[in-house]
């Protein structure tokens, strides 16, 4: 008489397992379920500055804390792109650990500014 084979932990288990905690994480990110500071609303012109820690990737505030209360303003709205380089650059003179990025009216990355491509801009 044969042993009845148990099976380890299936890939298809642990694949349902990891797509339904995905789910739950997106439906509670989409109701507010984050502290950060929302998107703010832009004119054509101008950008969102936002700064972060390059090796971890943690979102800073405007003093260069790590933004983690709601209170917390992590963009900074500028009339104009010059401007807003302007700025970065001054950050990261200061500090070589922080990247800039900057954000348009539709959200998306129109500069990011770094030790490594800081000359560029």
């Amino acid at each position: 008489m044969k042993k009845p084979v148990r099976y380890r932990y299936s890939l298809y288990t642990r694949l349902k397992k990891w797509l339904q905690s995905t789910v739950i994480r997106w439906k509670n990110r989409n109701e507010g379920g984050g502290n950060l500071e929302k998107f703010p609303v832009l004119n054509i012109k101008e950008v969102a500055l936002v700064r972060a820690e390059i090796h971890t990737g943690i979102l800073l505030d405007e003093s260069c804390n790590y933004a983690v209360y709601p209170n917390q303003k992590i963009y900074t709205v500028f009339e104009s792109i010059e401007k807003a380089l302007k700025h970065a650059r001054q950050i990261i003179e200061e500090r070589r650990n922080i990247e800039c990025m900057l954000y348009g009216i539709d959200q998306r990355v129109l500069y990011c500014v770094n030790c490594n491509n800081f000359e560029a801009y």
